[in-house]
């Protein structure tokens, strides 16, 4: 059977606007599950250091919001399969200062800025994969799988909404999910 192509990410300008930061979509190898996805908010004063946001855990628990401080998204165990520049984002909406704690790597749930506030609005998937034990407590119902990259998809549709984001970037993002 053919696959049609991916698409193709949105176009992004180099160098961006003046005081805007690059968001990029983190692709984390899932197999033999979907990828993990999360957004990566890069600093400007160090290019290697960014912002991780992304809905922490796995249908089976249940997610969380979380956001990664100061992280260099080629560290740690296992670095991204794939970085996808996603857009620009204007300065108003992002506080490197706040963002990045000083360098100091750590993990938080508090947003620090207008973009993460916006963020943590979207609801983080709940437990969604049913065990048998949950099946034979009642009827079975139908149950719709939210993970990591509804979570990406949604909070993108939500900052289109906010004016953040262009509709491109919900609609590639939408098009790419597993």
């Amino acid at each position: 059977m053919n696959r049609p192509p991916p698409p193709s990410p949105p176009d992004i300008l180099t160098p961006g606007p003046d005081g805007a930061y690059l968001v990029h979509l983190l692709i984390y190898n899932g197999a033999p599950f979907h990828d993990h996805w999360a957004y990566w908010i890069q600093s400007r004063q160090n290019t290697g250091s960014g912002v991780l946001v992304h809905a922490a855990g796995n249908v089976r628990v249940g997610f969380e919001f979380e956001i990664k401080r100061s992280y260099g998204w080629d560290e740690g165990e296992s670095p991204p399969t794939k970085r996808v520049p996603l857009q620009w984002v204007s300065g108003e909406y992002i506080s490197e200062k706040a963002m990045l704690t000083s360098g100091n790597e750590q993990a938080d749930r508090i947003p620090a800025c207008p973009f993460e506030e916006v963020l943590s609005k979207v609801e983080v998937p709940v437990k969604s994969l049913r065990s048998a034990d949950d099946q034979a407590a009642g009827v079975p119902k139908r149950v719709v799988q939210r993970d990591c990259q509804t979570w990406i998809v949604e909070a993108a549709e939500q900052l289109v909404k906010e004016h953040i984001f262009s509709s491109e970037v919900a609609s590639y993002l939408r098009a790419i999910q597993q």
